[in-house]
């Protein structure tokens, strides 16, 4: 049996190296990345932590998975009939294929925003990033305020950082009276609107604490070189960053015949998370409650692997049940909030649950020694100067 996995994330990853475990066949995962990224801590990454936490190489997590062929290419096409996935590269026969290939960002129509906004969703991004940051601080000395547009995790948990990073940056580089504003904008009613009312109140009061302004109910307009339209207001600032908006995965909308496609552009899939037969689209990609996230992600890829194995021996098993996940996010360092069922943990105790919830998923991925060094990379600092 050949088994066809697409996708380096958490669902591709997890699904291929569950297939290995369960000892389908052959297995092969196509990634058009060399490495696995971690999403949740690219915040971190893009303010001066060690790319260590965020960037797995493939070869680590499969090493002792021979039966994993690992490709470098991008699906362009999905033939059901003969059952191919079809590459850049070159084809690919499947028995079953399992289609996790994430989300992609969404400007929303927002003028001049995909030609000015900075970006902290790839490393090409970060870098890019980065490399204004340093000119505009540490080489011009400019004193300014700087936007990120977008209060869920990622806007919220960049916000932090990037208050702290610059904080470091202006004392490491002697820069006298600089006090560089940082405001973070989001058009829903209140930050992190798919969290709990009591953590957008929490963590809001957190933000104000550390100075960061924090405005709800103010949709961005437009955005250019040197100016932030926000609710019909101009204004100034050099650095806007994107963090809000994604959508499903093009290669779906541009297959919609195809597929069965819900209003938002992801796939409806039947119970045992089939959108076409022998066809499973996990993660991001679907339709089902909770997905979005790791660690969802992680329990698909687990029932999909386990049903494909089970249906192998034309064995039986039960329809996938969603539960929901724990949702956190580091404001600073050394403060978190985290909730699960109605009950959260902020602070000290909320920063340390997030981190182990950072732990448990590279542990998901690559053994516990494995996981334990790239987790610790969050205190190293930066070393890719």
């Amino acid at each position: 049996m050949h088994v066809v996995v697409v996708g380096g994330g958490f669902g591709g990853i997890k699904a291929a190296l569950e297939l290995s475990k369960r000892q389908v066949g052959k297995v092969t995962l196509i990634s058009d990345e060399t490495y696995f990224l971690h999403h949740a801590t690219l915040y971190a990454t893009a303010t001066g932590k060690n790319t260590a936490e965020s960037v797995i190489p493939l070869q680590t997590i499969f090493a002792k998975h021979p039966n994993v062929e690992l490709v470098h290419d991008t699906m362009t096409a999905l033939d059901t009939e003969r059952k191919l996935v079809v590459g850049k590269a070159k084809q690919y026969h499947y028995d079953a294929v399992v289609l996790a290939t994430g989300s992609v960002t969404t400007f929303f129509g927002i003028k001049g925003m995909d030609q000015h906004a900075y970006g902290i969703k790839t490393l090409e991004e970060i870098r890019r990033f980065q490399d204004h940051i340093h000119e505009e601080v540490v080489q011009k000395k400019l004193d300014k305020e700087y936007f990120i547009i977008g209060a869920g995790p990622t806007g919220v948990e960049f916000a932090g950082a990037l208050k702290e990073y610059l904080n470091t940056l202006i004392e490491e580089n002697r820069i006298k009276h600089a006090a560089p504003k940082i405001t973070i904008v989001e058009a829903a009613p209140r930050i992190l609107p798919r969290s709990s009312e009591t953590a957008a109140r929490i963590v809001t009061k957190r933000l104000k604490k550390m100075g960061i302004r924090v405005l709800v109910n103010h949709k961005v307009e437009a955005l250019d070189e040197n100016t932030i339209v926000v609710e019909g207001k101009q204004l100034p600032t050099t650095t806007a960053v994107w963090t809000s908006g994604v959508a499903n995965n093009p290669f779906f909308t541009s297959h919609a015949g195809q597929f069965p496609l819900a209003k938002n552009g992801r796939v409806d899939v039947n119970p045992f998370l089939e959108a076409l037969p022998h066809v499973y689209v996990i993660g991001d990609n679907n339709t089902v409650k909770h997905s979005g996230m790791a660690w969802p992600a992680l329990n698909q890829a687990k029932y999909v692997a386990k049903r494909i194995a089970r249906k192998a021996v034309k064995q039986d098993i039960s329809h996938f049940n969603s539960h929901s996940a724990p949702s956190g996010v580091p404001v600073g360092d050394g403060w978190g909030y985290v909730e699960w069922h109605g009950v959260y943990v902020s602070g000290w105790a909320g920063y340390q649950a997030r981190r182990l919830m950072e732990l448990y998923g590279y542990c998901q991925l690559v053994p516990y020694k494995t996981a334990l060094p790239v987790w610790r990379a969050h205190d190293l600092g930066h070393i890719d100067e």
